[in-house]
C-alpha cells in the first residue's frame, strides 16, 4: 500500500499568492530591502555602509525564508520579547479579597445571620444535653414518692397553670431573605392611634405578649433603631385565641 505523509501544519499554511512566496514573506522584502538601500545611502562610512545594508537586508530575509525548528522567526523574535519582558517571581498575596460574584455564595458579613447561627447552634447542645439527662433519668430504677398533702397539691397545680400559661399572640420580623431580624421595636395601636403595647424582638426575630387584648382590627408599626430595616404599617385582626403566629416582613427589595 501506497504511504502518504501527512502535513504537520495543517492550520498555519499559507498559500503562496505572489509567485513562490506568500503575502508575508512578499511584504518583508518589501520592508527590508528599501530599508537597506537607504542605511546604504545614509551612512557616510564606504565599507561600514554595504555591511550594515546587507545585515538589514538579511533580516529580512530571515523573517521571510529561514524557519527554526519548523518556526518562523518572527515566532522566535516575538517570544524572546515577551520572555524579557514577563516577570521571574511571582508573590503569593494571603489578604487578597473574594470574587464580588462569591461574596453572597459563600461569604456572610450580615451580623443578623451570624447570631442565628450561632444561637442555633447553643440551642442545639441545650436540647442534647437536656434529652441524654432524660434518657438516664429514664433508665434508673423508680422511686417510691410519698403522697402529697392537699396544700402541696394545690401549689402544684397553681405552678403548673403558671408553667403552662401561654402567650396571647407570637410573632417574627424577617428580611427578604427570610432572615430572623433583632432588636425590632413592635408598636401595637389601636383604630384611634393609642399605643397599648410596646414589644420588642429577641434575637430570633420572635416577639409575644401574655396581656390579652379585645377581639378586634390592631395596627402593627414597626421601628429599627439602627435605621436599617424599614417597615409598612401593617393592620391585623387579634382573635381571642391566636394559636399561629403573625409574621412580618422588611419592605427592601434588594
Amino acid at each position: 500500500m501506497e504511504q502518504h505523509p501527512i502535513p504537520r501544519q495543517i492550520t498555519s499554511f499559507e498559500f503562496k499568492l505572489i509567485g513562490f512566496m506568500t503575502v508575508k514573506q512578499f511584504i518583508y522584502l518589501v520592508i527590508f530591502f528599501p530599508l537597506a538601500l537607504i542605511v546604504y545611502a545614509l551612512f557616510p562610512i564606504p565599507i561600514l555602509n554595504i555591511l550594515l545594508a546587507i545585515v538589514v537586508g538579511g533580516v529580512g530575509i530571515a523573517l521571510a525564508f529561514i524557519p527554526i525548528n519548523d518556526r518562523p522567526m518572527e515566532v522566535w523574535i516575538r517570544n524572546f520579547i515577551r520572555r524579557l519582558s514577563s516577570p521571574t517571581q511571582y508573590f503569593y498575596q494571603k489578604n487578597n479579597h473574594p470574587l464580588y460574584f462569591l461574596k453572597t455564595l459563600f461569604f456572610s458579613s450580615d451580623p443578623h445571620m451570624v447570631l442565628a447561627h450561632v444561637d442555633s447552634q447553643e440551642k442545639l447542645k441545650a436540647y442534647l444535653l437536656k434529652t441524654q439527662k432524660t434518657n438516664i433519668v429514664q433508665k434508673r430504677q423508680p422511686i417510691a414518692i410519698p403522697p402529697k398533702t392537699a396544700g402541696e397539691t394545690v401549689v402544684a397545680e397553681k405552678k403548673k397553670e403558671t408553667e403552662e400559661k401561654k402567650a396571647f399572640f407570637s410573632g417574627i420580623v424577617e428580611n427578604h431573605r427570610m432572615i430572623p431580624l433583632p432588636g425590632i421595636l413592635i408598636y401595637v395601636k389601636d383604630g384611634g392611634g393609642k399605643t397599648l403595647r410596646l414589644l420588642k424582638s429577641n434575637p430570633n426575630g420572635i416577639f409575644a405578649t401574655f396581656n390579652s387584648l379585645p377581639a378586634g382590627d390592631y395596627f402593627f408599626d414597626f421601628k429599627d433603631p439602627r435605621e436599617t430595616y424599614f417597615f409598612d404599617r401593617i393592620k391585623m385582626r387579634i382573635e381571642d385565641n391566636n394559636p399561629k403566629p403573625l409574621k412580618f416582613f422588611s419592605k427592601e427589595l434588594l
